[in-house]
């Protein structure tokens, strides 16, 4: 059965917001007492810890217990407020952000050097991480979220092809946590990719590790972000730059600055009870976000948001000073957890020349649409004549929400000021800035959910695809509902559920490496796994040797699948609308073995990403090498499906993977008790057996 994917209901709220961070914390809400694991009865914010026991206190004490929180959070909240922003105002801030205050990170930390040398000598770029948990109101709402040194959004990793990144992560948050480095091959250090039950145990609370990779065959636009359940959406991202010695020469259009611009959708409350909310019985939707960020600032009006703690003296509207008469890259990425976002600047064409680390020659437009996890560089030439500033647009897509109208005029978009900025002219003070008076284009707005139109972009180096190839295989995708009115994401038959103290690519090594008679008579197989894994909820595809794959999905769900392989950037073969045509209207041969007579050239300008779309009730055709040792997720990167289990596994190599071991570092996170690595996980389908009805 299909079901909507998108939105039905609007994330649960309170008229106590201190009430409600205390239930979604730990999904500890009365009516969830008896869903969720008897462990997970800790509340805590900042060095704060509490124990909640509803199922065994009169109504007095749960009032009791209501009230100590209420006085706790309270007193966070003004420590935050009057020790860490009060104290931390920034005198001069080039982009023009005023009151980017406290746990507010400097909008110049996404302006990338102009004095960058690309020639540089090969090194390793060191970084020393400490996650917490903070309080903080980045559009003026104060919620709970997730700091790296004590700043939101995360910082910027730049580097060259070639170096190598060591991350420190000392974790001080109350929940276990993993980075994923989005884009990345881990070409040989597999084992860093960041995936929780896949590649990795989770970093428990209270315990460091060091993530450490060489930047190998790419360059261009990425992001990293947490990869336990959905804490990305708790603001635990940022970006990730590479740039290629050949970095001017494959984009086209000279430009004068270059700089980061990340898009979220954003909620008011914390992605473990939205997590909760989402899974549970009966709910057939995604939780629709409260508003929107760019680079993690908006301000929205605390009048309409009366049933939240509010403030907005310290938020402001992002905003860009951009030398007039200039062109100017803007790297967008949207870091969502579900929105599309229809991008545009008001009165300015733009020019796309990179999509996911690919240098494309140059395509003009007036608006763009991103999915989660995409990246697209656009060249700004300022050259408007009709005023000194202009509004650049980030719309969220909600028509393709199953309730479109919300979260509500207004907070369905977050603008940013595009301001000219002359050359000896003095800057107006930023919080006199006066708003842009620009129009917007007259187009409507978008009402489907799908990826702009690919086939138009030529990539900026030859890269054609392999003519032939070696194995091809239809994935069904769907949102289906089965036992106890749980919804849930498939692969074919499988929902993949992490073994978040066994990951698949531990198990495997260790079963290749012992010559496990399971993995041992399986080690040659190309195709389905099916005795060493459980097609159930462990549905993997493997490979021996250097093989070319072909990925057929046809999505059977009205909502839109944007989806991500990890390692491996793919050819987009074709999209479409409807059921998989057949490869022989991508003018190939059946199951892709060779190109049709007359269609020789046919894939030498296929574009290569690492996340594309299967429209609603319709059809994706990819095609990759699978020459990347490891093992290596693919998933929808829409959060709250691939929370739901749309996540499948690729073994690539097994040759060579049989003569891995796995580093020490990363087998003392597995030693971690099982409570402490599912701290922050998403939730078990057991723990709503018995309090739904079979399905």
């Amino acid at each position: 059965m299909a079901s909507f994917e998108e939105n039905g209901s609007s994330p649960r709220t309170s008229s106590d917001f201190q009430e409600v961070e205390m239930q979604e914390r730990d999904g500890l809400a009365k009516e969830q007492e008896q869903r969720l694991l008897p462990d997970e009865d800790i509340e805590a914010t900042g060095d704060v810890e509490y124990k909640v026991e509803w199922h065994l206190r009169t109504g007095w004490a749960v009032f009791g217990s209501i009230v100590t929180a209420a006085l706790v959070f309270v007193g966070l909240v003004l420590f935050t407020r009057h020790f860490i922003v009060d104290n931390n105002l920034s005198d001069e801030d080039d982009m023009g952000m005023a009151g980017a205050t406290g746990f507010r990170r400097p909008p110049t930390d996404y302006i990338l050097d102009p004095a960058w040398d690309f020639e540089a000598p090969r090194k390793v770029r060191e970084y020393k991480w400490t996650i917490t948990d903070i309080v903080g109101n980045p559009d003026g709402v104060f919620r709970p979220m997730l700091a790296i040194n004590g700043q939101f959004p995360g910082p910027m990793i730049e580097c060259n092809e070639g170096d190598t990144v060591s991350i420190e992560v000392d974790n001080r948050s109350l929940n276990a946590t993993s980075l994923h480095f989005h884009g990345i091959y881990q070409n040989g250090t597999n084992w860093m990719d960041g995936v929780p039950g896949v590649t990795q145990c989770p970093i428990a609370p209270k315990r460091k590790f060091r993530y450490y990779f060489t930047v190998t065959g790419q360059s261009g636009t990425y992001y990293y972000h947490g990869h336990q359940a959905a804490q990305a959406s708790d603001g635990l991202y940022g970006p990730l730059v590479i740039h290629s010695r050949d970095e001017k020469k494959l984009q086209q259009i000279p430009y004068a600055t270059d700089r980061v611009l990340m898009l979220q959708d954003y909620y008011h409350d914390l992605s473990s009870g939205l997590l909760v909310s989402a899974l549970e019985p009966g709910s057939e939707s995604s939780p629709i976000p409260n508003g929107a960020l760019v680079n993690g600032l908006n301000q929205r009006d605390c009048s309409e948001l009366r049933h939240r703690m509010c403030d907005n003296s310290t938020c402001t509207l992002p905003s860009f000073d951009l030398a007039a008469n200039a062109n100017h890259r803007l790297r967008v990425i949207n870091v969502g957890a579900f929105a599309w976002f229809q991008v545009s600047v008001d009165e300015h064409q733009f020019a796309i020349t990179e999509t996911d680390g690919t240098d494309i020659i140059p395509s003009y437009d007036t608006r763009l649409m991103i999915s989660p996890a995409q990246r697209y560089s656009l060249i700004l030439h300022t050259n408007q004549t009709s005023g000194p500033s202009f509004w650049l647009r980030a719309k969220m897509v909600s028509h393709c929400w199953k309730e479109p109208e919300l979260p509500g005029p207004g907070a369905d978009e977050v603008k940013a000021i595009i301001h000219y900025a002359s050359p000896g002219r003095k800057k107006a003070a930023k919080n006199i800035m006066v708003q842009p008076a620009s129009r917007n284009w007259s187009e409507g707005m978008e009402v489907q959910c799908k990826d702009m139109n690919t086939t138009s972009y030529v990539p900026a180096k030859h890269e054609p695809a392999p003519a032939y190839a070696d194995h091809s295989y239809y994935l069904r995708s769907n949102l289906e509902i089965g036992d106890w009115r749980l919804e849930r994401g498939f692969f074919n038959t499988s929902t993949f559920r992490p073994n978040l103290q066994q990951p698949t690519l531990h198990r495997s090594v260790e079963g290749l490496g012992s010559q496990n008679q399971t993995f041992a008579t399986t080690s040659s197989l190309n195709g389905v796994n099916a005795v060493a894994y459980d097609l159930k909820n462990d549905f993997l595809i493997q490979h021996t040797g250097i093989k070319t794959v072909d990925l057929i999905i046809q999505n059977f769900d009205e909502g839109n699948h944007p989806m991500h392989l990890h390692g491996h950037k793919f050819w987009i073969l074709g999209q479409g609308h409807g059921m998989f045509p057949g490869y022989e209207s991508l003018g190939l041969k059946p199951e892709g073995k060779g190109t049709l007579d007359g269609h020789e050239n046919k894939l030498d300008r296929k574009l290569r990403r690492d996340v594309a779309t299967a429209e609603g009730f319709g059809w994706l055709a990819l095609r990759f090498v699978a020459d990347n040792p490891g093992v290596w997720a693919f998933h929808c990167h829409m959060a709250w499906h691939s929370e739901a289990g749309l996540s499948m596994q690729f073994l690539s190599r097994v040759d060579q993977v049989a003569q891995w071991q796995i580093p020490e570092a990363n087998r003392e996170l597995c030693s971690a008790n099982m409570e402490e690595l599912e701290k922050g996980a998403v939730p078990k389908d057991s723990d709503w057996y018995g309090f739904g009805i079979g399905g």
